[in-house]
């Protein structure tokens, strides 16, 4: 098991012995020496460790903790407000002993009306929800603000170590495309009102990585609008998310070249959905729609585009849906080979192809969507990089 794992375990334990013994029981006291030994451990590998619980899952350094599947008290904890949990080098045993008081608190009291006492002096450990009401921010010290909403560093890190994986493996790791995909969702709701992050690159290398961030943003954000179930909304996130993985497989002097494509460069690019549907039906079970997505995201409405079907259909719904978050999200971003297009000029060209090349029931409701929330954009610097937009 991880440090982290063996951290978190430990913690789980001490909750379970508080709920049955009371102060100064001998279990008590074993049981918050395993934790504090645990954490020694820990802040050995990692000074400043954090933990946030979503679903039932810990995400720790951008990825799903695959020891710790389905913890049950990463559920616990997130039903009484803590769904973050932050510690540094300067947690003392006091502070650990603080922070399980707490928590065991919230979980003892019943009701919503339910208040709970504040922490006073616990500044190396800080716990609480991912999202706060901007009203009560000064008031709830021990309450994290969420740092997703504002870099999208993490997720950008996590999928460019993603896109190598499936370059070196030729598989999709599942488990931290889903953590990436939990994350960007905390990341929309991290305010009151839901916001549409967008990563503004500044390096055209970055391209893959930060479309692949955008489109699954926008596309969760268009199954919320149109009232899609939180489970179906994560699903899509995942497959937009993907469905450029065949990328992956053509070199980066041919993606981002600035001159006219050669005919067989044309060829190699269009080869991307299929090696990205290749990749991701050889992934495992639970990607199936995922590639069909990637698969079909450059098929028109209307039947053209690529690949070529030996007998036309009509492609996914989803599909349809990602394909104008991905056509939207392209237009926006500067290019090798041309300079990003102004909102009104996109929004112009998808209602020009609604009901040709896009789906004409979702363009709107795109646009509907993209007029109430207004995308923030965040800028993702590379380490290195002197290419300023």
């Amino acid at each position: 098991m991880s440090d982290a794992g063996a951290f978190l375990t430990a913690i789980g334990r001490q909750l379970s012995v508080m709920s049955l013994y009371g102060p100064g029981h001998p279990a008590r006291v074993e049981g918050m020496n395993k934790v504090t030994e645990e954490l020694t451990m820990l802040l050995r590998g990692n000074a400043f460790p954090a933990f946030s619980f979503l679903d039932g899952d810990v995400v720790y350094e951008g990825h799903v903790l695959s020891d710790m599947r389905h913890w049950e008290w990463s559920l616990k904890l997130a039903e009484v407000g803590i769904e973050r949990l932050e510690v540094g080098p300067g947690t003392t045993r006091e502070a650990l002993e603080g922070f399980l008081e707490e928590a065991h608190a919230r979980m003892s009291l019943e009701g919503e009306g339910a208040s709970f006492r504040e922490l006073d002096g616990q500044t190396a450990i800080r716990f609480g929800g991912v999202t706060l009401d901007p009203d009560e921010a000064e008031a709830e010290e021990e309450v994290l603000r969420d740092p997703l909403a504002i870099s999208l560093e993490e997720e950008a890190e996590v999928i460019q170590w993603l896109h190598g994986e499936i370059d070196l493996h030729g598989v999709v790791p599942a488990d931290e495309a889903a953590a990436v995909v939990k994350l960007l969702s905390v990341a929309m709701h991290s305010e009151h009102d839901v916001v549409v992050p967008l990563v503004q690159l500044k390096s055209v290398d970055q391209y893959t990585t930060s479309h692949s961030i955008n489109v699954s943003c926008l596309s969760m954000a268009l199954a919320e609008h149109l009232n899609f179930v939180s489970s179906d909304v994560r699903t899509i996130g995942e497959a937009a998310l993907l469905h450029d993985v065949g990328k992956t497989k053509i070199p980066l002097e041919v993606l981002n070249k600035k001159g006219k494509l050669t005919d067989s460069e044309w060829k190699l690019i269009q080869s991307h959905t299929v090696e990205g549907a290749r990749i991701l039906l050889a992934s495992g079970a639970g990607m199936e729609l995922a590639a069909t997505v990637a698969y079909e995201h450059h098929l028109s409405f209307n039947g053209e585009g690529y690949p070529e079907l030996t007998y036309p259909r009509q492609t996914h719904e989803v599909s349809r849906l990602i394909q104008v978050c991905d056509v939207y999200d392209a237009l926006r971003t500067r290019r090798p080979f041309r300079p990003p297009w102004p909102a009104a000029r996109t929004i112009k060209f998808l209602e020009e192809k609604a009901g040709t090349h896009l789906d004409p029931d979702y363009v709107p409701s795109f646009i509907r969507m993209i007029e109430n929330w207004e995308p923030r954009q965040v800028e993702l610097q590379a380490e290195g990089d002197e290419a300023a937009a």
